[in-house]
């Protein structure tokens, strides 16, 4: 059910959006504030990658585990493409995901929403033991 939506809903909504704002602002504009928030989103995610990069080396260097970073870099690779990718509902994710607190609570949400289906079966997660 998610795959259709992301696969043939989104893109409709997005059309569908994109068209709207051409009418109510003109096709220039739109076309320029999709380029922009493109270029403007590759800014920040880079930015903010090399930011996750040197948390990450950081923490290795400490002996800490670098879940924070870890966490930082997979929100950052999801919010990419999403950025890239022209469109209104889109671009909010992807910027929603730059906000630290935004995808820190997303990730916290996803380890639950993982936990509750390994809890009813409908993940099974195998471990090593004894390291690699």
């Amino acid at each position: 059910m998610i795959l259709f939506f992301l696969l043939i809903v989104m893109p409709i909504v997005e059309i569908f959006l994109l068209i709207q704002g051409a009418i109510a602002f003109g096709v220039v504009p739109v076309i320029l504030l999709t380029i922009g928030t493109a270029a403007l989103g590759t800014f920040l995610i880079k930015r903010q990658g090399l930011k996750a990069l040197q948390e990450l080396r950081a923490d290795m260097g400490e002996g800490r585990p670098p879940v924070g970073s870890v966490v930082d870099g997979a929100a950052l690779l999801v919010a990419a493409p999403l950025l890239m990718t022209p469109g209104f509902v889109t671009d909010g994710f992807g910027f929603l995901l730059l906000v630290p607190f935004v995808r820190r609570e997303a990730a916290r949400m996803a380890l639950r929403r993982l936990k509750k289906m390994h809890a009813n079966g409908q993940v099974v997660i195998h471990t090593r033991r004894g390291g690699f």
